[in-house]
Formats: C-alpha cells, structure tokens, sequence
C-alpha cells in the first residue's frame, strides 16, 4: 500500500473594519506578528482589516504588501486607536494605492509597473 502524505492548507477570512466579509484566503505563512495569505480573488482590499482562522477570532491587521497573487498582513495590537490600524507604516504604497487593473497586472506578471 502506498504510504501518501497530503499537506493541509489552511484558511483565513478577511473582513473590513465593519467586519463584513472581504475574501478567503490560503494561509501561506503565519506568526505571532503577521501572515503570508494567497486570497481567492483579486479584489481590491482595505488597508485596515480583520484576520479570521481557528485559532484567532477578527484580530485587527494591516495590509503591507502584495506580490504575486500573495498578500502580507501585520497583526495589530488589539488596542491600537483607529489612526493606527489605517496608517500602517508605507511599504509598497503604490502597489496598494494602484487601481484594481495596476494590481491585477502587478499579480499576474511580477512587475510593479
């Protein structure tokens, strides 16, 4: 009999600030400070938004950067003041300011235009 190992993926939903669903996504990387997500669409996602998986239930995070289909979330403190939550510190500020067409072509070849 063949001995077959299969790697799990797990999942993670992001919400807005309203905490209204926004797209699940395949947790690539996790840790205590942020995660690596692959998400199912390409959507256009807020800068300040929720995490939600198992093991944390709508912990406020920032959008940081996005490459190649994949996106990176900081986890914020949960007493961070509104301000903080919006205005992460700017990492690939135009890739995340870009119209959703510069983001779709950014994830689809690499560039950054």
């Amino acid at each position: 009999m063949e001995n077959r190992s299969s790697k799990r993926w797990r999942s993670a939903k992001l919400f807005d600030a309203s905490q209204r669903f926004l797209v699940e996504c395949r947790v690539m990387d996790l840790s205590p400070s942020g995660a690596r997500l692959r998400p199912e669409s390409d959507r256009p996602l807020p800068l300040a938004l929720f995490y939600h998986a198992d093991d944390k239930v709508f912990a406020p995070a920032a959008l940081i950067w996005i490459r190649k289909r994949e996106i990176g979330i900081r986890f914020l403190d949960a007493n961070a003041t509104e301000g903080e939550a919006a205005a992460p510190a700017p990492l690939d500020a135009g890739l995340r300011n870009g119209s959703p067409s510069d983001e779709s072509r950014m994830m689809s070849d690499g560039s950054t235009k």
